[in-house]
């Protein structure tokens, strides 16, 4: 693929044990991984136009493939792609997962398949090394076809909760975080049309009796994570 995904695969080659490795992070907030890939995937939802009935999705840097079968719950007509660079993930995800429209392939296969018409990546960007971050907006950009639609997703800098989950999280041990302005200006330049962006998970377990509130918090740059929506220019 040519990309410098540091200590990421490594890490990944221990599917069995990801799970609690998560933990290590996201645990600080009460709660657990679902419920942060379903935060995710409704506000994708919700931002899909209303006539939009996708063919094929791609869930870039699938992991264990916890994400991608979710997708083929909300789109079961569809055909969902898990890739991932570590070999040992896509084992585990095929022997938990597979079945006729869910596959997982690794980052080398991608050049043989379709284009996408959703392509999904949850934080991967911030495992690559800077400088060859433009390297892998540029592979999920050819990867789509004129009307794709693009949700990059990347953890928030600038909540406090983020940085703590992220220092005690194996996987993120060392990285370069990633500013929302720093990828809208990456994706510009790969040729993305930055259509939005927002701002989710503000609020922690003990405190979800504001969880309503979020909705109305989607601009405002401090939550958990934020989400871009991008298309071709």
């Amino acid at each position: 693929m040519g990309v410098n995904f540091r200590k990421m695969q490594e890490l990944f080659d221990l599917p069995d044990q990801y799970d609690e490795m998560l933990k290590q992070g996201i645990g600080v907030t009460g709660n657990d991984k679902y419920f942060f890939i379903k935060g995710r995937l409704d506000l994708l939802v919700k931002r899909l136009p209303v006539d939009f009935k996708p063919n094929r999705i791609l869930d870039f840097g699938c992991g264990t493939g916890s994400t991608s079968t979710e997708f083929l719950k909300l789109f079961p007509n569809a055909s969902v792609v898990g890739s991932d660079i570590s070999q040992a993930s896509i084992d585990y995800a095929s022997a938990k997962y597979l079945s006729e429209n869910l596959s997982f392939i690794s980052f080398d296969q991608l050049k043989k398949e379709e284009p996408f018409d959703i392509i999904y990546i949850n934080c991967v960007l911030h495992h690559i090394v800077p400088n060859e971050r433009r390297t892998c907006l540029e592979l999920i950009f050819n990867l789509g076809h004129k009307d794709t639609l693009y949700w990059i997703f990347e953890n928030n800098p600038a909540n406090p909760g983020t940085q703590f989950a992220m220092f005690t999280n194996p996987f993120d041990k060392g990285v370069v975080k990633l500013w929302p302005i720093q990828l809208q200006k990456m994706m510009k330049y790969v040729g993305f049309q930055v259509v939005d962006t927002n701002y989710i998970f503000y609020f922690p377990q003990w405190l979800s009796i504001f969880r309503p509130l979020e909705k109305f918090l989607l601009k405002l740059p401090l939550g958990g994570q934020y989400g871009i929506l991008g298309k071709k220019a």
